[in-house]
């Protein structure tokens, strides 16, 4: 029965990875062949594989040598299409992964029946596919939400699934494992510093650096105040291993020191001066009128949770350290901009929705707890509401990405 249960558990994941994925490549494959209606920016993705030069830089390449190589076979268009799709699902096999040792962590199987195991993987695997596709919350088109109107239903609220930005979801497998992996680095190097154990942080923070670097420009300031604050409460004693730590960092700063004087130094195609501005709101305040019921539309859900299970969120680090990962990003957001004609392109929104998707995971693995556990605390009368809005999430996502599979312009949803 044991054998049964971990071949069902598989052939149910791997059988919902390949519809998922086969969906996301139809998607991907109509904006990198550019038909009608399906816009994106697969287009540069794809001169850029070609050679072509574009008005943008893109001076991380592990995504684009990826491409050129399956370009190799099939093309441009599909060597792009399918470089996407491959390391999104990639994604998806590293968030099991880790939200498996999540929800697992602190429970006793030993005792449970192979149907209940079963049970539990089969919800932790759904658990997963939602997670990829939630969305923030938005009323119907044209419709103010408590008197408050927006340019667009996603852009302004923003969500932890940006489907029209390829960049960003080559670079979530690193990105999720880079989370977990710094997570565990900063809760044991003050103890003991190893440097084995520091490879999966060293590497996935590199990698994912060379992808798009949105959640390293979030992450490494996070980690720098995590080390500032270490240190006074140490009085200096924890300098040799913070060193260490940061040692290993050193080819991911090479690599950002490359990226800005590639992006952030001279004058654009258009002439303009490039850089990093100062400025509250600049970019974001272009895109919404009301940016805290921006932030509760695109965060009703880990808000009630967060708040009703406080004193678990106060226990375990990771929790905390989403948000950490949050707030780090909505400041980053919400004080910087990128000058020139692409301030518009809010492109320091890539860490705060990177924050987003992190929050929403550490979401899902409370509730499924508290489901698993709803015997033991009295905070299970909350259950249904959480459910409620996961599921309106859930809808809300769905259907942005049904609405992008039609081939309309995601910039009108």
């Amino acid at each position: 029965m044991r054998k049964n249960r971990f071949v069902a558990g598989k052939v149910f994941f791997w059988s919902l990875l390949l519809v998922y994925t086969g969906v996301m490549l139809y998607l991907f494959v109509m904006q990198c062949l550019e038909v009608p209606d399906f816009r994106s920016d697969m287009p540069d993705y794809v001169n850029q594989v070609r050679g072509i030069e574009g008005d943008y830089k893109f001076p991380y390449p592990l995504f684009f040598i990826l491409a050129k190589g399956i370009a190799l076979m099939t093309g441009a268009p599909l060597g792009v299409a399918i470089t996407t799709a491959f390391l999104n699902a990639c994604g998806v096999c590293v968030t099991k992964y880790y939200m498996d040792l999540q929800v697992r962590e602190g429970l006793d199987t030993s005792l449970w029946s192979d149907k209940k195991r079963m049970a539990l993987d089969f919800a932790v695997t759904g658990m997963v596919f939602a997670l990829f596709l939630l969305g923030n919350l938005y009323s119907p088109k044209n419709t103010a939400f408590f008197g408050f109107d927006y340019a667009y239903r996603c852009m302004g609220i923003y969500t932890p699934n940006p489907i029209w930005n390829a960049t960003y979801l080559a670079a979530r497998p690193f990105t999720i494992v880079c989370f977990f992996e710094a997570a565990k680095v900063l809760q044991s190097y003050r103890e003991t510093f190893s440097w084995k154990g520091c490879v999966p942080f060293a590497v996935s923070l590199f990698l994912m650096t060379i992808t798009k670097p949105g959640y390293t420009m979030v992450l490494l300031p996070l980690m720098a105040l995590f080390f500032l604050v270490d240190l006074v409460r140490s009085k200096g004693k924890s300098f040799k291993n913070i060193f260490c730590v940061c040692v290993t960092m050193i080819p991911t700063g090479l690599d950002l020191l490359y990226q800005f004087f590639g992006v952030f130094t001279g004058v654009n195609v258009k002439g303009e001066e490039t850089g990093i501005g100062i400025g509250f709101a600049k970019v974001w305040s272009n895109y919404s009128k009301n940016i805290p019921l921006s932030i509760v539309m695109g965060m009703a859900l880990v808000l009630g949770v967060m708040v009703l299970n406080w004193k678990a969120v106060k226990e375990k680090f990771i929790y905390r350290f989403a948000i950490y990962n949050y707030l780090v990003g909505m400041i980053m957001f919400l004080c910087l901009y990128e000058k020139g004609f692409r301030m518009l392109h809010a492109n320091f929104s890539w860490g705060y929705m990177h924050g987003m998707f992190f929050m929403f995971l550490a979401a899902l693995v409370l509730i499924l707890k508290n489901t698993m556990e709803w015997r033991k605390c009295w905070k299970v009368i909350f259950l249904p509401a959480e459910w409620g809005v996961f599921l309106i999430h859930l809808v809300c996502g769905i259907n942005f990405l049904w609405y992008a599979l039609q081939g309309k312009d995601l910039a009108g949803f």
